[in-house]
C-alpha cells in the first residue's frame, strides 16, 4: 500500500515537473520566435529617444508628451520604478514581513517653485495627496564666525509671480497648484517623484517606456573628433540595447532603434557622453564630502529650511514629510523628520560616518543650536603685539568699528523686518543609514552634437550648497522642450538637420550661459564661506547684513534662487 502511494506520488510529481517543463519550453520557444520575428522587421524609429528615466529624463518625456505630442518619444532605462501604490504601501500596514514602516529617504531634492511647476498639477496633486512632499516658505542662513543672518520668506517674492516672463516658458494646460504661490520650494524624495512621473507618462500612453535594459552601443552620425560621417544630414542615431528583465527565462537578443535626436539624461557618469567621446569636460574637486541622513527632530521645522555655513562647508537641516506612514498604517506615532546635508572635509566626513549615533547627534546639535557670534579679531594677538603701538591702536579702532557696524546692521535688520534668529529644533535621533559622497564640479564644454543633447547631470554637476543641482536639470528640460516645440511649430521639424540643429544651438547657447553663471556663483560662495582670513570674514558678514537689510537685493536673490529670474 505504501509502495503504491509512493509510486502515485512519484507519478504525480513527475507529471507536475513534466507539465512545468513543457510550459517553460513553450514559453521559451515563443519568446525566441517572437524575438526573431521582431529582429527580422525594420527597427523602430523615434523622433526623440531619452537614455535615462530618472528625475530629469522622465520630466523631459512628460513635457514632450504634453507640449509636443506629435513627436514619437522613447525612454530607455536600466530600472523599472516601483508603482506609486507600492512606494506608498511600503510605509506600513503591509502583510509582508519584509515591508516595515519606513522613514523619509535622504536621497531627496530641494526643488524651486519653477521646477515644481514643470511637473504639472496632476503630479503635484498626487504628491500632496500622499503627503510625500514638504513645502517650505522661509529660509534662514547664518555663519559660524559672524553675526550676520539672512532670512528669506515668501513675502520676498513678487506676489504676481512672473510665470509668464521667463525666456523659456511653456504654457501649462493644467491649473497651477495654489501651494506654489506662497512657497520658496519643496523637498521631495527621488523615488516617489520618479514613480509619479512614470505613472503619469504611462497613463497618457504617448511615450514608449523601454525598461529594464542595458545599453550596448550608441552610434551617432559623426566620428569621435566631432566630424559628421557621410552627408551628416539624413543619418540618424542608432541605439543598441538588451533587455534585462529578471522574470524572463532566456537571454534576450540585441535590439536596435534609431532616432532623430538622442538625449542623454543618464547622470554624471553618462554612458552616452563617455561613449561618443565628443563632449570634453572640465572638472573641479572641491576637496569636500557630503554626509547625508534622515533625522528625527523634537518639533516641526514650521516650513523653514536652515543652513549654517562654516569654513569646512555648510550644514543644512531641511523639512521632509513626517507621520505619513504611521497615519496610513493606523498608528498614532508622532515622529517628525528632517533631512541633513553636511558638507565637510573628507577626513571629518570619515569620522562622522563612523561616530556612534549619540556622538553624531551631539555634533549636529552643537552646530545648529549655535546662533550668531561676534566677528573674530582682524589680526591675531601675537601679530598685533609685534606691531608698533600706534598701529595697534589703529587696528583696535577698525575692529571696534567693524564689529559695531556688523552688530548694528544685524540688530537693525531684525528690528525692521521683525524676523529674529530662529533656533532650529533639537535633533533627537537618526533613522536609517548615513550616506557619504564626494563633491565635485563637472561641466561639459558642449551640450550638443549633431542629433545629440546632454541634459541634467550628464551636462553639469555642482556643489549642493545652493540646492541648484536638479533645478538646473529641470531648466535644461524646459529650454530643450521649448526649442524643439518651436522647431516643430515652425514647420521645420526635427527629422532634417536644419530645424533640429537650430533648436540645439539655441538650447546650448542659453543653458551654457546660465549654468556657467550659476557655477561661478556657487564657486564664489564656496570660496567666501571657506575663508578664515579675518578681514574677509568681516567683509563677508557685512555683505550678508547688507543683503538681508536691502529689500531689492534680497528679493533679487530670492527670484534667482526660486527659478523665476536668470542670474545673467
Amino acid at each position: 500500500m505504501v509502495k503504491t502511494m509512493m509510486l502515485r506520488s512519484s507519478t504525480n510529481s513527475n507529471n507536475f515537473i513534466s507539465s512545468k517543463f513543457l510550459e517553460r519550453t513553450h514559453k521559451t520557444i515563443h519568446l525566441i520566435l517572437n524575438r526573431r520575428r521582431l529582429s527580422s522587421q525594420q527597427k523602430a524609429h523615434y523622433d526623440v529617444s531619452i537614455i535615462g528615466g530618472g528625475a530629469v529624463g522622465s520630466s523631459l518625456a512628460h513635457l514632450l508628451s504634453t507640449h509636443v505630442p506629435s513627436l514619437k518619444v522613447a525612454v530607455l532605462d536600466a530600472r523599472v520604478p516601483r508603482s506609486v501604490s507600492d512606494v506608498l504601501n511600503f510605509c506600513g500596514g503591509n502583510e509582508s514581513e519584509n515591508e516595515i514602516p519606513v522613514y523619509p529617504s535622504p536621497r531627496a531634492y530641494a526643488l524651486s517653485p519653477k521646477s515644481l511647476s514643470l511637473l504639472g498639477d496632476q503630479v503635484l496633486s498626487k504628491l500632496e495627496d500622499s503627503g510625500r512632499i514638504a513645502y517650505y516658505d522661509s529660509m534662514q542662513v547664518w555663519e559660524s564666525d559672524g553675526p550676520a543672518v539672512l532670512k528669506f520668506n515668501h513675502n520676498d517674492m513678487d506676489k504676481e509671480r512672473p510665470w509668464n516672463n521667463n525666456n523659456f516658458h511653456l504654457d501649462n494646460d493644467e491649473s497651477l497648484s495654489p501651494n506654489l504661490k506662497n512657497v520658496l520650494g519643496a523637498v521631495l524624495e527621488d523615488e516617489i517623484m520618479v514613480s509619479c512621473l512614470w505613472e503619469k507618462i504611462k497613463e497618457a500612453g504617448k511615450v514608449d517606456m523601454i525598461s529594464p535594459v542595458k545599453i550596448l552601443s550608441v552610434n551617432a552620425p559623426y566620428n569621435n573628433d566631432g566630424n559628421t560621417q557621410g552627408d551628416g544630414h539624413d543619418s540618424k542615431v542608432t541605439i543598441s540595447y538588451k533587455r534585462t528583465d529578471p522574470d524572463q527565462d532566456v537571454n534576450t537578443l540585441e535590439e536596435t532603434i534609431s532616432t532623430n535626436l538622442l538625449v542623454a539624461a543618464d547622470g554624471a557618469n553618462s554612458f552616452v557622453r563617455k561613449t561618443l567621446g565628443t563632449f570634453p569636460t572640465v572638472s573641479l574637486a572641491y576637496g569636500r564630502k557630503a554626509v547625508t541622513c534622515t533625522v528625527e527632530i523634537q518639533e516641526s521645522l514650521k516650513q523653514t529650511a536652515f543652513q549654517r555655513f562654516q569654513p569646512n562647508g555648510p550644514i543644512a537641516l531641511l523639512p521632509i514629510w513626517s507621520d505619513v506612514c504611521d497615519k496610513r498604517a493606523g498608528f498614532s506615532g508622532s515622529n517628525t523628520y528632517a533631512n541633513i546635508v553636511w558638507s565637510t572635509t573628507p577626513e571629518e566626513a570619515q569620522k562622522l560616518m563612523t561616530l556612534p549615533d549619540e556622538g553624531f547627534i551631539q555634533k549636529m546639535n552643537d552646530l545648529l543650536q549655535s546662533g550668531p557670534v561676534n566677528v573674530p579679531p582682524l589680526v591675531s594677538d601675537s601679530l598685533k603685539n609685534s606691531m608698533p603701538q600706534p598701529l595697534q591702536k589703529a587696528i583696535n579702532g577698525l575692529e571696534m568699528l567693524s564689529r559695531s557696524m556688523n552688530n548694528g546692521m544685524t540688530m537693525s535688520g531684525i528690528t525692521e523686518r521683525r524676523l529674529g534668529f530662529s533656533v532650529p529644533p533639537m535633533i533627537t535621533g537618526i533613522v536609517g543609514r548615513r550616506f557619504s559622497f564626494d563633491l565635485n564640479m563637472m561641466h561639459a564644454k558642449k551640450y550638443t552634437a549633431p542629433r545629440v543633447a546632454l541634459v541634467g547631470d550628464a551636462a553639469h554637476t555642482v556643489h549642493p550648497m545652493a540646492g541648484q543641482g536638479l533645478n538646473l536639470g529641470m531648466a535644461d528640460v524646459e529650454c530643450l522642450v521649448y526649442n524643439l516645440k518651436q522647431a516643430v511649430e515652425s514647420g521645420m521639424g526635427i527629422d532634417g538637420m536644419t530645424g533640429l540643429q537650430y533648436a540645439l544651438q539655441q538650447y546650448e547657447s542659453s543653458r551654457q550661459r546660465q549654468v556657467v553663471a550659476t557655477i561661478g556663483g556657487i564657486q564664489f560662495l564656496h570660496s567666501v564661506f571657506s575663508t578664515t582670513f579675518s578681514p574677509l570674514v568681516h567683509a563677508r558678514s557685512m555683505g550678508m547684513n547688507i543683503a538681508n537689510s536691502s529689500g531689492p537685493l534680497r528679493r533679487k536673490l530670492v527670484q534667482v534662487a526660486t527659478g523665476f529670474e536668470q542670474a545673467v
